[in-house]
């Protein structure tokens, strides 16, 4: 047993458990903007090979707004059923 495992105090806990949805909270953020950027990207790209400029731009920033927001959905949903689960919500 190490000197991290005789801290095990209830703030401590409560701390560790409010970082960890800090960062899960930035990783989600982040998979919501990279939606949008691949997106962005991808129409970008079909736009310049096939000439079709903004049309393709147009559609995938906004399939990039749909995928980011089934996932933070997704997400919210997962966050509420564990809530659920523990008898918080």
């Amino acid at each position: 047993m190490g000197a991290a495992d005789d801290d095990r105090t209830p703030e401590n806990e409560r701390f560790v458990t409010a970082k960890n949805m800090v960062g899960e909270g930035a990783s989600q953020g982040f998979d919501f903007f990279s939606s949008i950027l691949a997106g962005l990207l991808l129409g970008l790209g079909i736009d310049w090979v096939f000439g079709t400029a903004p049309i393709m731009v147009i559609i995938g920033v906004i399939a990039g707004f749909v995928s980011g927001f089934a996932k933070l959905w997704a997400a919210s949903k997962a966050i509420e059923d564990e809530a659920r689960r523990r008898g918080r919500l």
